[in-house]
């Protein structure tokens, strides 16, 4: 319990409990955030792995080259896939603020 700056408080038996309650209960939501972005960047990644495969199809990229809607729905695809990639850089920075915060 030192912190260095003279002699540690005792805490009761009731708050360090809810010390430890509430500790535990801020990591438990940290970690169902973390997995939640972690589930999102794997259907990103399956998102991504689908559209390699269309690009990389020869005879899809020739049905682009003629067909605008199907380049517009392509395009509208990867407009899709570059917005969740963003919105989980967004959010993997504010899951790493919270965990600098405490510590400040």
């Amino acid at each position: 319990m030192g912190n260095g700056k003279g002699k540690a408080k005792e805490l009761s038996p009731q708050d360090a409990a809810l010390l430890i309650q509430m500790n535990y209960r801020a990591h438990l939501a940290h970690r169902s955030q973390v997995l939640s972005c972690l589930r999102d960047l794997a259907v990103a990644k399956a998102k991504l792995k689908e559209l390699r495969s269309l690009f990389y199809n020869l005879s899809y990229r020739r049905r682009l080259s003629h067909d605008h809607e199907e380049r517009q729905r392509f395009s509208e695809k990867i407009i899709v896939l570059l917005l969740t990639v963003e919105a989980l850089e967004v959010t993997k920075e504010l899951l790493c603020t919270e965990d600098i915060l405490p510590s400040i």
